[in-house]
C-alpha cells in the first residue's frame, strides 16, 4: 500500500522545512526512485517514445602523481 505524504504549509519557509525532514527521512532508495519516475516522465511530457532511458556510464582514469 503506497502512503501519500500532505502538508499544509503556511509559508515558503514552513514547506521548505519538511521537504528536507521527509527527504531525510527517504533513504536513498526513495530519492532515487523518485528521480528516476521524474525523468521518465519529463521524457514522456516531450514525446521522446523509443528513446532508451539509462543511466550514463562513465570511465575516469585517476593516476597518482
Amino acid at each position: 500500500m503506497k502512503k501519500i505524504w500532505v502538508n499544509k504549509a503556511k509559508s515558503f519557509k514552513e514547506a521548505e522545512e519538511f521537504d528536507i525532514k521527509f527527504w531525510a527521512k527517504a533513504g536513498a532508495n526513495a530519492k532515487f526512485s523518485a528521480l528516476w519516475q521524474m525523468v521518465k516522465e519529463y521524457y514522456k511530457l516531450k514525446n521522446k517514445h523509443g528513446y532508451k532511458l539509462r543511466l550514463q556510464r562513465s570511465v575516469q582514469n585517476i593516476e597518482q602523481a
